[in-house]
């Protein structure tokens, strides 16, 4: 058989040009698939271990064990949801009841005109025309691009649920099919950079439960001391929704501040709606402290990173690209600063792993010792 022709160096260059700019334009072009791959990686990323666990000390095959682990989770999830359902409406009669007390003391502190730079500003004129106002957002289009988006986010819902569940089942043939389409002598270089990104996100799960721990507790402590009613559920909340970044504790912030304008304090001598200004300032304080302060700090011990990169990071995602980068974002920056340092190290033909070679070279010598004893 004939001998296949060698490419020459200009057609290598110009397939690996147009592989590249193909790559590129299919990121952009499937963007909107981004987001929902992410959270199915993070999903089968979390529910992975309890799948090796059940496997482990089971007679149950991977497959099996994938398969109960999704089922027992979504029950979790659904029996959750039966329990809480029935108390909804009961809450939102209450909190209707006390939506109409707010509204009321809201309207009289409206008759009160707001003076800046000598100019009154008459707020009840505004309420008084405020359905006017507002009636734009009842308009029959926006009502059809609501039904829209949310027959959409059922789809994503979908993708989102089958996309974990066969990430659990065969991530670990979809590892070594990416690693084999590297040329075979990058093949222990491609494995080695796997093992230390999946360091990286380690470290940062680690990081991001123990700062999930901190604000629980911080949280619970704070809200015994201003007597709270139900500090406990209040700790359990704020750390288990900690993980979403600012929009989880706004809504833990929210609630709270609810509960304490109804219930007010069991035993501060104060009226429920500066006891709710109280609630809302002090975990506010929290996440403040952990936003500039505990998760800049804890991450950087974690990954390595300086403090203001975390922060500005962090930050910055909320800012222009949403909760989901924000929440990626460092173990991203982490896995970009391994392969970054691996490309460094072949570039100046540095060895890039000298920790290894070192072992190597002493395990070499301890075996010519005990060769020459």
């Amino acid at each position: 058989m004939q001998e296949s022709k060698s490419w020459s160096t200009t057609t290598r260059y110009f397939v690996l040009i147009l592989v590249l700019g193909s790559f590129i334009w299919l990121a952009v072009s499937a963007k909107d698939l981004i987001g929902p791959l992410a959270i199915s990686a993070l999903l089968a990323y979390v529910l992975n271990p309890l799948v090796i666990w059940v496997s482990k000390n089971s007679r149950l095959t991977r497959p099996m064990a994938v398969l109960l682990v999704f089922v027992l989770s979504f029950a979790a999830l659904i029996t959750a949801g039966a329990l809480i359902a029935p108390l909804i409406p009961a809450q939102i009669s209450i909190l209707a009841q006390q939506l109409e007390t707010i509204t009321l003391q809201v309207q009289t502190l409206l008759l009160t005109p707001i003076a800046i730079f000598n100019m009154q500003i008459p707020l009840d004129v505004l309420l008084a025309n405020w359905p006017e106002i507002t009636q734009g957002f009842t308009r029959p289009d926006l009502l059809i691009n609501v039904i829209a988006a949310t027959s959409q986010n059922l789809v994503w819902v979908l993708v989102v649920v089958f996309t974990t569940y066969y990430l659990l089942l065969d991530w670990a043939r979809l590892r070594d099919w990416l690693i084999g389409m590297v040329p075979e002598p990058y093949a222990p270089d491609m494995r080695h950079l796997y093992v230390d990104m999946r360091r990286v996100w380690n470290r940062y799960f680690a990081g991001q439960l123990r700062l999930m721990f901190i604000i629980g507790l911080l949280t619970g402590l704070a809200a015994t001391a201003m007597g709270l009613p139900g500090a406990f559920a209040f700790a359990v909340l704020a750390g288990l929704f900690d993980i979403f970044l600012s929009v989880g504790p706004l809504i833990v912030t929210v609630i709270a501040g609810i509960v304490a304008f109804v219930a007010g304090s069991t035993y501060l001598p104060l009226p429920n709606f500066w006891f709710m200004v109280l609630v809302v300032v002090v975990f506010s304080a929290i996440q403040l402290l952990e936003n500039a302060w505990l998760r800049p700090r804890i991450m950087s011990e974690r990954l390595r990173l300086h403090p203001a990169v975390v922060f500005v990071a962090v930050v910055s995602s909320l800012a222009m690209a949403g909760i989901l980068t924000a929440l990626i974002i460092v173990p991203l920056i982490g896995s970009a600063m391994v392969v970054g340092r691996y490309l460094y190290c072949k570039i100046l033909d540095i060895e890039p792993w000298p920790e290894e070679k070192e072992e190597e070279k002493q395990g070499e010598l301890h075996r010519a010792d005990d060769g020459a004893g």
